[in-house]
């Protein structure tokens, strides 16, 4: 598949599952997929008063979690959707998130203007990879850190062959009575399948200028990547800046 043919697929693909989306995610993973993000915001060293941009944010799962330990958070995501029960999450819990439809890949902020930009089990999505993570890099202040939270890649041969067997006949299974449609869950598990291993990642992050650090979680079933972004630290004009609401989502730097 092209990177041309990739994007209209993955957003149908979106579309059809959103309304049974978070079920499926439960379900598949057991409930670990909500100790694997709360696991990425505390590794990530998110904080009160950071700006914070969860990206390709789906339902909001992440930016919800942040927004509610840490006071507030931006989502962005192209599907309309998947970004309407993102939406209808935060107006429920009555949480200060800002949603925006927009790309990952070409990002409509400044440079240099969240603390800690966060993408969960979407980079496989992207249908341009090294775009996508270049965009998010640059919208991270200096010393800021992307936080890529992805399906894993165990290190021992028996559970990564048994946890993509699981993949393609279980979840497969599960997303076919959640939703009736087969098609995007094969897609789903075959993305897992042929996604970058972690050595493969942590290269392609490395060229970006960061500093990365690769978390296995349980036992390798989900990865987490903390690429910090190498450059000075913000100036006492930009820091002061974090009073401001994250909602305005603008740079303190021209």
């Amino acid at each position: 598949m092209t990177p041309e043919e990739k994007r209209p697929f993955v957003q149908r693909l979106f579309s059809r599952i959103a309304p049974r989306y978070d079920w499926f995610n439960r379900l598949a993973s057991f409930g670990l997929d909500q100790r694997w993000r709360r696991a990425a915001v505390v590794r990530g060293g998110i904080a009160p008063g950071q700006r914070i941009l969860d990206v390709c944010t789906g339902t909001g799962d992440l930016a919800v979690l942040c927004a509610r330990r840490y006071g507030a958070a931006v989502g962005i995501d192209m599907n309309r959707e998947m970004l309407g029960r993102a939406r209808r999450k935060s107006r429920a819990k009555r949480l200060p998130i800002g949603w925006v439809q927009g790309d990952a890949e070409a990002l409509p902020f400044p440079s240099e203007t969240f603390d800690r930009v966060v993408i969960g089990f979407s980079t496989r999505n992207l249908s341009n990879l090294t775009q996508g993570l270049t965009d998010m890099v640059r919208v991270l202040r200096p010393g800021g850190q992307l936080l890529i939270l992805e399906t894993g890649y165990p290190s021992n041969p028996l559970l990564r062959v048994g946890y993509q067997l699981f993949l393609f006949t279980v979840a497969r299974l599960i997303g076919f009575l959640l939703t009736g449609r087969l098609w995007p869950f094969t897609y789903l598990a075959r993305s897992v399948k042929q996604f970058l291993t972690p050595p493969q990642m942590i290269d392609r992050l490395q060229r970006l200028d960061t500093q990365v650090e690769y978390v296995p979680l349980s036992h390798g079933l989900a990865s987490l990547y903390v690429a910090a972004k190498i450059g000075p630290k913000p100036d006492a004009d930009c820091a002061a800046d974090g009073q401001h609401s994250i909602l305005e989502v603008t740079s303190c730097r021209p």
